[in-house]
Formats: structure tokens, C-alpha cells, sequence
């Protein structure tokens, strides 16, 4: 039994390196599947090491090194793929955008490690909901009609296009070592902050039908100012 939580984290890491093979690959639905299933493994493997008396330093670590794969590099890899196959952006530059994705993402995980405030909540944007931001863009400008008029930008719209994303992209890497407070969707805790849950699920299952897989990646960056209002009773 006192394996389980170390086994849920290496399932992680597991759909972590499938994720990246989905994307390589174009498989919207792949990594979809293998990067949410990734997420659910993240979230069980705490439960179940609270559940079984489990907690242990080398679970800790092994879930930062499992988040490292699934969150951090597969995020690297899906800004990449953004920057390079939707935005034009020409290679090296658009990996080594990427590439600061990662870094961000890494470092955020080692930051966390020294903590010792174990609170419900977090400071800066968690990995896991880094890397649904970006998959919420990489599936959205992958859908044909989507696409079709995104490849036929060109001149002072297609810079306009390659600033905006890049941009965005800067600001995931800025986003997830920020010193702002970010809403988990853990239980319990007071009314403003049941509120505020309440809220991003509301809003995720409105805009779904009419705006599909970027659903996901407004709801993430409506994440933190939602989190302002939900969180201010802690202040």
C-alpha cells in the first residue's frame, strides 16, 4: 500500500512522456487525453499518500520530477510547436521561447520544494495549469478552420500575430514564479473562495461549446484575477 502514491507519480511522468509524443506527432486528442491524465495522476498521488500514511521526502521529489516532465518540458514543447507551426516564428527562436517555458516551469518546482507553507492554495501559476493554458492554444489553432486563416496571415498582420503570441508566451514564463495567489480547486475554506471555484467551473462549462479547447486557456488566465477576489479575505 505505501507504494501507491510513488506509483500514481510515475504514472505521471509516464503520460508526461506520452504527451510529448503527441504532440511530435499532431494527435490533438492524444495528448489532450495523456496530459489531463497526467493531471489526475498529480492530484491522486497526494491523496493517496495522505490516505495511506505514505508522505515521504522521495515522494516529494518524485513528484516535482514527474511535474518537470509532464508540465514543465511538455509545455517547452507545446509553445515550440505554437511559436513555430501557428506564429511562423523561425527557428532557433521559437525553441528557445520554448525552451524558457521550461526553465520557468523547473524552477518553479525546485521553489516549491523549499517551502515549507503547505497551504490549499498557491503562489504563481501551478505547472499543471501552465501547461492546460498552452494546450487550450495548441489545439485550438490546430483545428482546420482555425488554421487555414491563421497560415494565410501575412505582413504588418503577421507581425502583429507573432508579437501577441510571443508575448503571451513571455508572460507563462513570468506567470508561474509571480508572487500572486492562485485559486486551487482543492475543498473547503471560507465562502469567497467556494465562489471563486464555483466560478471557473461555471465559466469553463458556458464558453466550452462555443470557443472548444481555448476554453481552457481563458479560464487559466482568468485564473489569477478571480483568485484576487476569492482570496482577498485572507489578506
Amino acid at each position: 500500500m505505501k507504494h501507491i502514491p510513488n506509483l500514481l507519480t510515475l504514472a505521471n511522468a509516464i503520460c508526461g512522456m506520452m504527451a510529448i509524443y503527441f504532440i511530435v506527432n499532431a494527435s490533438n486528442t492524444g495528448l489532450a487525453i495523456a496530459l489531463i491524465a497526467a493531471a489526475l495522476f498529480d492530484m491522486l498521488d497526494g491523496w493517496a499518500a495522505r490516505k495511506v500514511g505514505a508522505s515521504s521526502e522521495l515522494g516529494k521529489q518524485l513528484d516535482s520530477l514527474a511535474d518537470a516532465i509532464s508540465f514543465g518540458a511538455t509545455s517547452g514543447f507545446l509553445w515550440s510547436s505554437i511559436l513555430a507551426d501557428y506564429a511562423k516564428v523561425p527557428q532557433p527562436w521559437a525553441m528557445l521561447v520554448g525552451a524558457g517555458v521550461t526553465a520557468a516551469s523547473v524552477y518553479r518546482l525546485a521553489v516549491f520544494n523549499l517551502r515549507e507553507d503547505g497551504g490549499k492554495d498557491f503562489v504563481g501559476m501551478p505547472t499543471p495549469a501552465n501547461a492546460l493554458f498552452a494546450l487550450g492554444l495548441w489545439s485550438w489553432m490546430g483545428r482546420w478552420d482555425n488554421w487555414e486563416w491563421i497560415m494565410a496571415l501575412e505582413g504588418a498582420q503577421l507581425l502583429i500575430w507573432h508579437m501577441a503570441l510571443v508575448s503571451i508566451a513571455f508572460y507563462t514564463i513570468y506567470w508561474q514564479n509571480a508572487s500572486f495567489q492562485v485559486l486551487s480547486l482543492k475543498g473547503g475554506g471560507d465562502t469567497p473562495r467556494k465562489i471563486g471555484q464555483y466560478t471557473l467551473v461555471g465559466i469553463l462549462a458556458v464558453m466550452i461549446p462555443f470557443f472548444g479547447a481555448l476554453s481552457i486557456s481563458i479560464v487559466v488566465f482568468l485564473l489569477p484575477i478571480i483568485s484576487a477576489f476569492a482570496l482577498k479575505s485572507k489578506a
